[in-house]
């Protein structure tokens, strides 16, 4: 039975899209600048950030991982921010630098939450952020732009983290002054966001797919007759 679980498993692994890419937008970031919202501060509200699908040099991808970097202004923060943070992801099709003040307005039919929970740990300047996906995100580059809702529930910060940040980025952003909750965002007119990086992996070709789906299959069936 154990050998039988084996080759179940291994059937598996052998049909999962191999990961450890990322592509990081809005480098080079602002020399000794950057800005807190909304996972290095107190920010109790919705956030959004769009990125342009044509920055993506990639085809169809499952976006895994979100990174922040603080390489740019030492606040002497010791930690990340508590509390809950909502995470989703969608494929919108408003343009960069068309963003609404109305968040709902701004968010794709795709809409997944991929992460919700703490960030909390200690922190030291030069760190990268890992958000690390409990859902990946199936984002095709060519259908529209990539979208990240971000909401913050019960966040206290003992100090600010300012992460990098570009003001002639890809993206666009919309934010609620003062990280408390609003009813209308500000969307900035200007290319200013932060700088981010998406770990993602290949999305399985059909093929892959019809693949794993046989392959378990077969491997149930063989369980089926070892327990007859």
């Amino acid at each position: 039975m154990k050998k039988l679980l084996l080759c179940l498993a291994l059937a598996c692994l052998a049909t999962v899209p191999a990961l450890g890419s990322t592509i990081i937008l809005g480098n080079p970031p602002d020399s000794g600048s950057g800005n807190s919202f909304p996972f290095g501060s107190a920010y109790n509200a919705e956030y959004q950030e769009a990125y342009a699908g044509s920055a993506f040099n990639t085809g169809p991808i499952l976006i895994t991982d979100l990174y922040l970097y603080n390489t740019q202004f030492n606040s002497g923060a010791t930690s990340t921010p508590s509390g809950t943070y909502t995470v989703s992801l969608s494929t919108t099709s408003v343009a960069i630098g068309s963003l609404s003040g109305t968040f709902s307005n701004n968010i794709g039919v795709d809409n997944t939450q991929v992460f919700n929970g703490s960030i909390q740990q200690a922190w030291n300047f030069g760190n990268t952020l890992d958000i690390h996906f409990s859902t990946a995100f199936a984002y095709n580059p060519s259908a529209g732009n990539l979208l990240v809702d971000v909401v913050g529930n019960g966040i206290n910060a003992p100090a600010n983290i300012y992460y990098d940040v570009s003001s002639a980025g890809p993206f666009q952003r919309v934010y609620c002054p003062f990280g408390q909750a609003c009813g209308t965002g500000v969307a900035d007119t200007n290319g200013y966001g932060l700088v981010t990086g998406f770990g993602y992996g290949a999305v399985p070709e059909p093929g892959t797919l019809l693949m794993m789906g046989t392959g378990l299959v077969g491997v149930v069936g063989v369980i089926r007759r070892r327990i007859l």
